[in-house]
């Protein structure tokens, strides 16, 4: 069987992804739900409580194989808790594999609705936590799996993994307790593309940093276009393909490549390779697919925080990247425009009247005039361009690989759109003034805040001309 400090980790794991106030997992024992792991915050939880099938949500989750969500609750659900409890959230997820294997259970005082995205990750833990159970009711002895402390604390570790690059460097470092190999390699596989590039490595004779993986293609393409694992061991009088084609024999005589993947999201591919052709055993494979299941896990959260640091940072008006962005990601921002010999030019546009917009024709109607104007920034402005609300009148068009003459001339026709005629918005008539401003890298300046800071002075400088 496996040791429950398996299943306990991914409970605290789980507790502190969602930021729950209690996390359980039942256990099915005959036709009744018993509490087997759970992680709190609360000092009157009922570890004892044993749930009928049927009963309660719990008990509804196993009975119809559905997820059970309560949000806006002011209350204990029933029963898992000695004293009444000031909920605001409960989910409780079934775990099955094949048969009803068990419950999982979360619920929160931090907010009334559980979201769709936290729902979602809390499904994938209950596979994974559903891989486990099946493993134990299928697994008489723990002899085959040596080193199950170290395997369940490095799992912990990759899961655990703050961001994409560390997913990568921890796989790349599986403890010699673990499993024994000469070379190892991690393969990104980027959404969408038939390409994949080689992340991390260690152990390989030959350079594999301009290595290009193509889907279906050698050892690891075949494991990414297939989605399951391989176990291949080599015929030393024929040339086994692990990227590429092009690559240089390696000093291999086994390898094994397994997906990292999580329901149908792929992310990459593992390779682990040994200089013995026995080296790798399907012993080796099923311990190697518990850590790519990990690391598919850490992928997810890695992903879903991005995502969510992403969002935020959007002008939720007109939906393109807001000042905080550029401030947050000023240096990444600032490696994709300046690059040598290539000018970019920053046009501010300032709405002088876009509280009088607002006033006169409402919120609505504004909003509406905002997103119309970056529809149109997208069809008259032709790529490579950025643009970004800078402030709440304020939107800076950063313009790449154009000369001053086509600057010139795309000014004088956004003018002409929204200065000389009125936009029509939603059928009504809205007139915008408008102030220009407009500098250059590196001609007067190097540095992103500067030149966007100078373009605002300039306009600022002419509406005192005018004033």
């Amino acid at each position: 069987m496996i040791p429950s400090n398996l299943l306990s980790h991914l409970i605290d794991l789980i507790g502190n992804v969602a930021d729950a106030h209690t996390t359980a997992l039942f256990g099915l024992t005959k036709d009744k739900l018993v509490m087997r792991e759970h992680f709190t915050l609360s000092r009157h939880l009922n570890p004892n409580i044993v749930v009928k099938i049927g009963e309660g949500p719990i008990g509804i989750a196993a009975q119809t194989l559905k997820p059970q969500l309560m949000e806006h609750i002011d209350s204990d659900i029933g029963g898992i808790y000695k004293k009444p409890e000031n909920l605001k959230g409960f989910l409780a997820v079934p775990v099955i594999a094949k048969d009803l294997l068990g419950v999982l259970i979360i619920d929160t005082k931090e907010s009334y609705q559980i979201s769709i995205k936290l729902q979602k990750i809390l499904s994938n833990f209950a596979e994974q936590i559903a891989w486990h159970l099946h493993q134990e009711k299928h697994r008489t002895t723990l002899n085959d799996v040596p080193n199950l402390q170290e395997l369940n604390s490095y799992c912990r570790f990759l899961a655990e993994s703050p961001n994409r690059s560390s997913v990568a460097d921890r796989l790349t470092q599986i403890p010699a307790a673990i499993i024994s190999f000469k070379s190892i390699a991690v393969i990104w596989f980027e959404e969408n593309q038939k390409e994949g590039r080689i992340i991390g490595h260690s152990g390989f004779t030959h350079d594999l940093s301009k290595t290009v993986v193509h889907f279906g293609k050698g050892l690891v393409g075949s494991c990414a276009k297939n989605r399951s694992p391989l176990l291949l061991r080599f015929n030393p009088e024929r040339k086994t393909i692990l990227f590429s084609e092009e690559e240089k024999t390696e000093d291999l005589s086994s390898a094994v490549a397994l997906p990292i993947q999580l329901n149908e999201t792929l992310y990459g591919v593992l390779l682990v390779g040994s200089a013995l052709p026995e080296g790798l055993s399907h012993a080796d494979l099923d311990k190697l697919s518990l850590i790519v299941s990990a690391a598919a896990s850490a992928l997810l959260c890695s992903d879903t925080k991005d995502r969510w640091v992403y969002d935020k940072n959007l002008d939720p008006v007109t939906g393109v990247p807001n000042n905080r962005f550029l401030t947050e990601y000023k240096l990444a921002v600032s490696e994709e425009l300046f690059k040598s010999n290539q000018p970019v030019y920053f046009l501010s546009v300032q709405l002088t009247n876009l509280g009088d917009l607002y006033q006169t024709y409402g919120v609505d109607q504004g909003d509406a005039y905002l997103k119309q104007m970056i529809a149109l920034f997208a069809k008259v402005i032709p790529s490579p361009k950025f643009v970004f609300r800078f402030s709440e009148n304020t939107f800076a068009l950063m313009l790449m690989n154009r000369k001053q003459k086509e600057v010139e001339q795309l000014q004088i026709k956004l003018k002409q759109l929204f200065e000389y005629n009125p936009l029509h918005v939603n059928g009504v008539a809205m007139q915008a003034s408008i102030q220009w401003g407009l500098s250059v890298y590196p001609d007067d300046a190097k540095e992103l805040f500067e030149l966007i800071s100078l373009s605002r002075n300039k306009l600022s400088q002419k509406i005192k001309e005018m004033a």
